[in-house]
């Protein structure tokens, strides 16, 4: 399965605290200052790979990402803040910047505070399924469970991705 999440949502958190979670970084595809124009497709196959093998892959939720998961046999998912959790979610992004100062984390920060409105607005309307994430205390693998369990095309049963 194919998450893709909005930055902050705890993609790195996850994949690193739990096996069969992986984070497929998108900012590794620049090469010498930039991407190449058709990096996503290369990106999204490495994805559709993974997730063929069973593993839930988070991505980037650039348009183009978008895009080609909504033309992709792999089933995908958006996962997004509520509207609602517009301060908060900017905080928490400048609060990640201020413990690591690297250039994708100012990146997120500053995007988030000029275009989150539009930027969920977007997903929200984008023809893939979304999860909202209701509050700030929510818990990243609970939502993707239980979206795995109430969606009946979604064949999980002998995927080992949460220790029970």
């Amino acid at each position: 399965m194919i998450v893709i999440g909005y930055q902050g949502i705890g993609k790195s958190t996850l994949a690193r605290e739990s096996k069969g979670f992986i984070d497929l970084e998108s900012s590794t595809f620049y090469a010498t200052g930039k991407r190449p124009d058709d990096w996503h497709c290369y990106y999204c196959k490495i994805a559709e790979n993974l997730s063929e093998q069973g593993y839930v892959v988070f991505v980037s939720s650039h348009k183009s990402v978008r895009d080609y998961f909504k033309r992709s046999d792999e089933k995908a998912v958006i996962i997004c803040p509520d509207v609602s959790l517009k301060g908060k979610w900017i905080s928490k992004l400048h609060e990640r910047f201020e413990r690591c100062s690297t250039n994708k984390n100012l990146r997120a920060w500053k995007g988030a505070e000029r275009y989150f409105d539009e930027n969920i607005s977007d997903l929200m309307n984008d023809g893939i399924p979304v999860i909202v994430i209701p509050s700030m205390g929510y818990r990243l693998d609970s939502l993707i469970r239980n979206y795995i369990l109430t969606d009946e095309e979604i064949d999980f049963h002998d995927r080992q991705i949460w220790d029970d």
